[in-house]
């Protein structure tokens, strides 16, 4: 018999909404639920995404002089764009598989972080990155800018170079704007209440997967 092909579901926010431990708790249901499932992120952990993350936490120096080196945006979202066809190649093997692909940021981050710069469009990000997998949904968590700063205190990993309160305002009036045009590019985003607690949260998530999932 073969097998139905597996979703792919994209968890999407700010940094400090949420998408991390909901992209787990998602996993997991679908785990305990007797689906084959994967949890996987953006940045990837291959050596373009290790990449990425080393710029991101401003952690790369030329090897002539030492000194740091910071990547313009538009460096950035090659390099994004890279890591995610890439990372397509693993998504539709599992997919074909049947296997449910649970990623932790997709697009949707490219366009509204890359296009803090005014010279990188939403339309061009979407452009650079033709040829992707495309979700079956998306679910953007909405937390508002200060209670993601006051959650980014607690934690422990190195601090990023957009968790600044002005670049997260940025960010965060991106996605607004980019909603529509992310749905006519990529398909279903529903929109989560992220402040609500973890559990609830879930719960609203799987609520709108629930009707997608094989029987």
């Amino acid at each position: 018999m073969r097998k139905n092909r597996g979703l792919f579901i994209v968890l999407e926010g700010i940094d400090g909404s949420g998408t991390t431990t909901q992209a787990k708790k998602l996993h997991n249901y679908l785990s305990d639920q007797g689906f084959e499932s994967v949890l996987t992120n953006e940045p990837t952990d291959e050596p373009v995404g290790k990449l990425i993350r080393d710029a991101l936490s401003r952690r790369i120096t030329s090897p002539k002089t030492s000194r740091r080196i910071d990547f313009s945006e538009r460096a950035l979202c090659l390099l994004f764009a890279a890591d995610r066809i890439e990372h397509s190649g693993v998504i539709e093997e599992a997919r074909s598989d049947g296997i449910h692909v649970v990623c932790d940021r997709y697009i949707l981050s490219s366009i509204a972080y890359q296009s803090l710069d005014p010279g990188i469009t939403p339309r061009r990000v979407i452009e650079i990155n033709k040829g992707c997998s495309i979700p079956d949904i998306t679910f953007l968590l909405r937390v508002p800018v200060n209670e993601c700063l006051s959650r980014l205190k607690n934690r422990k990993d190195a601090p990023t170079i957009y968790e600044k309160k002005e670049f997260l305002e940025g960010i965060d009036r991106n996605y607004a704007k980019t909603l529509q045009l992310y749905r006519k590019s990529f398909g279903p985003l529903v929109a989560i209440d992220g402040t609500a607690p973890e559990n609830k949260v879930h719960n609203e998530i799987i609520k709108h997967l629930r009707t997608r999932l094989p029987r």
